[in-house]
Formats: C-alpha cells, structure tokens, sequence
C-alpha cells in the first residue's frame, strides 16, 4: 500500500476520532461521567459515616430480677472498649462498608467509632403495675429515656422448659423519632444482655464460655504450581472474569455501534458517494475501523483505568498481574476488530437503522453467548468448556479474557498462542468478507439484501 493510500486513511480515521470522541458528548459520557461515578463512590461512604449520629442516652429496663441493669452495663463496655480499640475492620464491616485494604481504616475508620455508640446506660425500674410502665413510656416520649424494655420474669427461670422461654417475649418501646438504626443496636443490646443475664442467674462464666464458642477466622490460601500459597477469594475471583468480559463489551460494541450508525447515516444522506469520490472503497473502509479503534481504546482506558485504580486502591492487586493485562489488551484488539468488520459490513449493505436489526439479531445472539457462560468458565477456567469456547471464534476474545481472570494459575501459554493465532486469522477472514460486502453495499439503495444475497457478494465481489 503506498505513502498516498496510507495518508488518506490516515484523514479518514482521524475524521471517524474526532467527529465521535472529540465532541461533549462523548467526552461528558464516557470519559467525564465514569470519572465523576468514580469519585462519587468514594466520597459517599465519607458522607454517610459522618452523617451518622451516636446513640447515647438512658435506657428505662422493668425487671423484676434485678441482674438485667448489670449484665447490660457490662456489654456496653465490652463492645465499645472493642469499637475503640483500633479494629477499623470490624467497624467498617458493622457498617456494611468493604474495607480489605485498609483504605478507609481513617476518617470513615473514625467517623464508624463516633457512630456507634457512645454512653448508652440502662436504669433499673421493678414492675409494681402498669402504672410505672405507662409513666415511663411517656418520658419516652419526652425524650427523658431513648427506650422502654420490659422484661419478662421467666426469661431468668433455669426451670422454665423451651417453649415457655419461646413464649416470653420482651417488649421494646422507642420515641417516635428514632432511627431504624438506632433501633436495631439497642434491640440487639437488650437481647444480648438478655444473654448474659441468664448465664449470671444460672451461676455460669457467660465471658469463658463466649470465648470457647467463637468461631475463628479462616484465612484461604490457595496452592499454586510452585507450592506457593497466595490468599484467595472465590467471590472476588468469580467477579474478575465477568469484569473482563463486561470492559470488553462495553469496549468494542459502544465503538462498534458507532462505527454502524455512521455508516448508514453517510449512505442515507449521500455523503459516503462525495466521500469516495476522492477515496477507494477499502480506504474508507480501514480509515472508519481504524478511526473507531481510538474511539474504543479511550473507553477501555477509561473504564480499565478506573478499575484498575479502584483494585489497587482496595489493595486487591494479587487479583491481577501485568502479563494478564498484556493478553487482556491483545484479546481487546481481536475482540474489536471482529465486531468493527460485522458492524461495517452490516452498516453498508442496509439503509436504515431499522433494517440492521435483521442483520444483528443473529450477531448479539452468538456474541451474548459468553455472558451466558460467565458461571461454568469462571468456576472451572481450565475445564473443557472453557477451553473449546476460548478457541472458538468469533467469541474467544471474550471467553479468553475470561479465564485469564479466573483462572489461579496462568492459563498454558500454548492456548493463549493458539487462540491468539485463531482470532488473527477470524479476523482476517471477516475483515476480508466485510470489505467485499462493502464494496457492492456501500452504494446500492433500495430494498436491503438477503443472508444469501451477502454470501453470494462476497464470493462475487
């Protein structure tokens, strides 16, 4: 191909990048919002620990016993002399707030700690009527006690069998005002100092035997070929390869799409006929892939960049390593080449929008079916199917970079040469397809082609 050739799809392709990514459109939607999601992420779970109030405030406890008020007391310490021992994890986690890396062990670590609960005391009252409970379920409403708990007598009964202590049921009252949050700490402080009330009155050690009873931790690690232990997720690991899978598609279709539109929009308006007046068909052709190339290489920057940020910011970098990003980039180019010449094909042989639908419908239902097998590749990375389908165009880019997620140890090299060397040649043979559909496609009107009619262009063409 000479210099000339090669300048003009130069022009074209450049053409294609502006007119698509270089607008304030694009750049507001894929380049300034992601950016925009991003950061809002971060900062609302800042937001959202610091607008969380402490509870604090006087408990009214009816009880006949008299050990409720102690057992109470005691389990207002232990948890808040934990909650202000520095164990931001356990926290973080009480707020339903991911925190593997330790990111967010500062402000959100502290602001967690004021949120929960700071001076919560309980005042012990005995049930001499309904007279004191009603009183004191108005100074409830006063605001003079943050709860009523009336606790039943049989609760502390050792004799009591099950289904009496099933039936005891303790009555909680709370003002009006206050928060399902709040509710739920101090409806779980009632219960578990419901707990260690009963131990006391049966006369046992409640702290030695929480200490037998508490499960411990569990840190997985998984044994590599080398004998080498990492840690190890499942859950994490399930979700990497459908990341992969769903950055690819976002990647090659948004760019694909363009590349669809634009092409019936210039053939229905009759640009593309002063547009190859000065160029060949195939020059056209190559500069709108090529230009589009640009377009999908800014999403994936995009998109992949802030995710990347987002791992390593949660310090989950094993995930992911720079030879897994290499092959993820090469399965990309394959993976948009062979949606450009579909799209490209499809784009010249119809008039209308509407009339690629026909066309599509069988393309989105092969190109789908790695979405559909995200579970069987992503649980079992080097099985049979996750091999076949990874060698199997045109969906391997995306089966590949798949496993290449999932899979704990690197995928053998040889599959990864062979599907490379398989896409390569898919790739060439659409590419080779496409432009002869067109060359007859990109000028013809009227009634849109047959599936036979396009078969019988590209062996005529």
């Amino acid at each position: 191909m000479s210099d000339r050739n090669l300048s003009k799809i130069g022009i074209i392709a450049w053409r294609e990048f502006s007119h698509t990514a270089l607008t304030k459109t694009f750049l507001f939607g894929a380049v300034i919002l992601p950016i925009g999601m991003m950061g809002l992420l971060l900062v609302l779970p800042l937001l959202f620990a610091s607008q969380l109030k402490p509870l604090d405030g006087e408990i009214a406890v009816v009880d006949s016993t008299g050990g409720f008020v102690q057992a109470f007391d005691a389990l207002v310490v232990e948890r808040r002399d934990r909650d202000r021992s520095g164990d931001a994890e356990e926290i973080i986690r009480k707020l339903g707030i991911d925190d593997r890396g330790g990111m967010l062990s500062g402000g959100i670590a502290a602001a967690a700690k004021e949120a929960s609960f700071d001076d919560v005391t309980a005042t012990d009252f005995k049930p001499d009527g309904d007279d004191v409970i009603q009183r004191l379920k108005e100074e409830a409403r006063d605001g003079q006690w943050i709860a009523v708990a009336v606790i039943p007598e049989t609760l502390f009964d050792a004799e009591n069998s099950d289904e009496d202590l099933d039936d005891a049921m303790i009555d909680l009252f709370l003002p009006k005002e206050t928060s399902p949050r709040h509710g739920d700490t101090i409806s779980d402080l009632i219960r578990s100092a419901t707990v260690r009330a009963r131990f006391a009155a049966a006369g046992e050690d409640f702290e030695y035997i929480q200490t037998m009873l508490d499960r411990p931790s569990v840190d997985v690690r998984r044994l590599g070929i080398e004998a080498g232990a990492e840690s190890s997720d499942s859950k994490l690991r399930m979700l990497v390869p459908f990341g992969f899978m769903m950055l690819l598609w976002i990647a090659t279709f948004t760019a694909g799409n363009f590349l669809l539109t634009s092409t019936i929009e210039e053939k229905s308006n009759k640009v593309i006929e002063v547009v190859l007046s000065a160029v060949g068909p195939l020059q056209l052709l190559w500069g709108k892939i090529l230009g589009l190339a640009l377009v999908s290489l800014v999403i994936l920057i995009t998109y992949g960049g802030l995710a990347i940020a987002g791992i390593a910011a949660l310090a989950l970098t094993d995930l992911l390593s720079i030879s897994v990003l290499l092959w993820a980039v090469v399965f990309f180019l394959i993976a948009y080449f062979t949606v450009a010449a579909l799209m490209a094909a499809i784009g010249s042989a119809v008039n209308e929008l509407s009339e690629a639908q026909t066309f599509m419908a069988p393309v989105m239902v092969i190109l789908i079916t790695p979405m559909l097998l995200w579970m069987p590749i992503g649980e079992n990375p080097n099985g049979t199917l996750a091999v076949v389908t990874s060698m199997l165009p045109p969906i391997l880019p995306f089966a590949m970079v798949m496993r290449i997620g999932a899979a704990t140890d690197p995928v053998p090299i040889w599959q990864l040469l062979l599907s490379t060397l398989i896409g390569i040649l898919s790739v060439i043979a659409l590419v080779w397809a496409a432009s002869r559909i067109f060359r007859v496609g990109i000028l013809m009107q009227g009634k849109p082609p047959s599936p036979l009619e396009l078969i019988r262009w590209i062996r005529q063409a």
